[in-house]
C-alpha cells in the first residue's frame, strides 16, 4: 500500500508542470529518494537504487542534468516505480 501511495504521489508530482516534471534533479527530490530507499525491504534492490541515486547526485553536483536524470530513472526502476 505504501509503495502504491508513493508511486501515485510521484506521478502526481510529475503532472504538476513541465518545468518540474523535466527536472527531478534537486535537493528536495534527492532527500525524498533517500528516505524512500531507506524504507525498502529488498536489500538487493535497495543497494541497486542507492548506487543509482549516488550516481545521480554526483551528476547533479557536476551540473550534468542529463546524467542526473538518467541515473534517477535507474533508481526509480530499482525501486519498482
Amino acid at each position: 500500500m505504501l509503495k502504491r501511495s508513493l508511486t501515485i504521489a510521484l506521478v502526481a508530482s510529475l503532472m504538476v508542470g513541465p518545468a518540474y516534471a523535466g527536472n527531478l534533479c534537486n535537493n528536495a527530490h534527492m532527500k525524498q529518494m533517500d528516505d524512500m530507499i531507506a524504507k525498502m525491504a529488498d536489500a538487493g534492490k535497495q543497494k541497486e537504487a542507492t548506487a543509482a541515486l549516488d550516481a545521480s547526485k554526483a551528476a547533479m553536483k557536476a551540473g550534468d542534468n542529463a546524467g542526473c536524470m538518467k541515473n534517477m530513472e535507474a533508481a526509480h526502476a530499482a525501486m519498482g516505480m
